[in-house]
């Protein structure tokens, strides 16, 4: 086999397993048993009267609108990753800057999302503020 071949093969192979991994990350958590953390905070918001639950449903909307922009960097970085990973020649350099990119979008992404999570937090009252931590804490695992 032709080293071209080879190479081919192995980018197809990364690529065929990174969408067998987008998949299985999209399949409902119904099979589990366990409810993902949209469908637990729609399960919590039920709990409280209406006003607060739209006024929490527009903190999260400007929180995930916020992390937009991050999240479209790290489509792009991710992208440019995969395709030096293919390239007929192996830019290692050029990969590894793509992965520092990605790291650093990530942490910048995570502060944002914490800092806009206190933010919103200072205009819920303590009820509110009890459902959104129990809708952020991680359920227990069996």
């Amino acid at each position: 086999m032709s080293k071209t071949a080879k190479l081919v093969f192995l980018a197809s192979l990364i690529l065929n397993i990174m969408f067998l991994g987008v998949v299985l990350g999209h399949v409902p958590r119904s099979f589990s048993g366990t409810p993902s953390r949209q469908e637990r905070m729609e399960q919590e918001l039920k709990k409280l009267p209406e006003p607060a639950q739209s006024h929490i449903r527009a903190l999260f909307a400007r929180i995930r609108a916020a992390g937009d922009p991050i999240r479209d960097q790290m489509d792009a970085s991710r992208t440019e990753a995969v395709r030096v990973l293919g390239a007929e020649r192996f830019d290692e350099a050029a990969y590894d800057r793509e992965v520092a990119k990605f790291d650093q979008l990530r942490e910048q992404m995570f502060k944002q999302s914490g800092q806009a999570i206190k933010d919103a937090a200072k205009e819920l009252s303590p009820e509110e503020r009890r459902m959104l931590a129990d809708v952020l804490r991680r359920p227990a695992t069996s």
